[in-house]
């Protein structure tokens, strides 16, 4: 790390981390998504649509399965964005269909 500053007030800061923090290496893993359809998602988050469209609901569908039936809240507000894993284990623990 170094850190200089000349007479012109010019701020110069350099970084390189040391040799045992690994670099994150791209993921190769497939899209669990249509990455065409839902560019904001990924493998990890959903979309606001994508959730919509996962169940072929509505959102006010999704408000009242917050409110009454322990749908994941989304860990964003502005844009909704779900955690995808949180999401599919409501739907296999808690949610599913029952009774629709």
């Amino acid at each position: 790390m170094s850190y200089s500053q000349d007479s012109n007030q010019s701020v110069s800061f350099s970084y390189t981390p040391p040799a045992f923090v690994a670099t994150k290496q791209p993921s190769s893993q497939p899209a669990v998504y249509d990455a065409k359809k839902y560019y904001e998602s990924s493998n990890t988050i959903m979309c606001h649509q994508e959730v919509l469209d996962f169940f072929s609901k509505k959102r006010t569908t999704i408000i009242a399965w917050r409110n009454h039936r322990g749908f994941p809240d989304p860990i964003s507000k502005a844009p909704l964005r779900w955690i995808r894993a949180a999401v599919m284990e409501w739907v296999e623990h808690e949610g599913g269909f029952k009774g629709e």
